[in-house]
């Protein structure tokens, strides 16, 4: 952008250019600096599309601006016409935009923290505590078990829990096949659940907890299993 030309100069001039005021050799001088000063360009696009209302895509708001000036300078008179939008009226509605992006933003964390910690309280009492002292050896290989008690123990304390369910999803997958990890179904499966229900997976957990609840009649995890259910579905 020109170095010699202050922002409210540039204001200006983008002003003009979509009011049509300019002379064509303003006119022609200004649409060849669009098209070589992206930082010029995207100052244009932006109070382009504040006075038009935010109405067009940001690719019809490039076209009309570098390929056609007769029809920005059209879709600004018939906002012109109703309210005169001078310098100082862009500037507040950039603020206002800026504001409310800024609240929203802020909405959104705090909404988004809030569900965090109300799920997590939801579902603290059904973590369970996983110790490789508990591991015996045998048929199954314990640096395996030991990878999986580790798994485990990361769905309580980690919040992004992609690498965990893409680890016990085919290890879930296959337990009806593959009997390496039968002694450990249940707890693969509980605990592939709650990795679900932390991924906001609501209708894949429920799928697995109904399967344990039918799969253990009368038995702590069936009930635990049909606990949770019952709680997800009253959310």
């Amino acid at each position: 952008m020109d170095k010699e030309f202050l922002p409210d100069s540039i204001d200006e001039r983008i002003e003009s250019f979509l009011r049509g005021t300019m002379t064509k050799e303003e006119e022609a001088a200004f649409k060849q600096e669009i098209r070589t000063d992206p930082e010029l360009r995207s100052r244009a696009k932006t109070m382009a599309a504040l006075i038009r209302g935010f109405q067009d895509t940001e690719g019809e708001r490039e076209a009309k601006l570098i390929g056609s000036a007769t029809q920005e300078r059209r879709a600004v008179a018939s906002v012109a016409d109703k309210e005169e939008l001078s310098q100082g009226n862009i500037r507040k509605i950039v603020r206002w935009a800026c504001s409310i992006a800024a609240v929203f933003l802020i909405f959104i964390s705090v909404y988004s923290e809030r569900q965090a910690r109300e799920m997590e309280e939801m579902l603290s009492p059904y973590y369970s505590a996983y110790s490789d002292t508990d591991i015996s050896r045998g048929e199954v290989d314990s640096v395996v078990v030991s990878h999986l008690y580790d798994l485990f123990r990361r769905i309580p304390v980690q919040r992004n829990m992609s690498a965990i369910i893409q680890e016990l999803e085919p290890i879930y997958n296959s337990l009806d096949s593959d009997y390496t990890f039968y002694p450990f179904a249940n707890d693969i499966a509980w605990n592939l659940a709650l990795a679900y229900i932390k991924d906001h997976q609501i209708d894949n957990a429920l799928v697995i907890l109904d399967k344990l609840k039918n799969d253990n009649p009368e038995t702590p995890i069936s009930a635990k299993a049909g606990e949770l259910m019952k709680r997800l579905k009253e959310r």
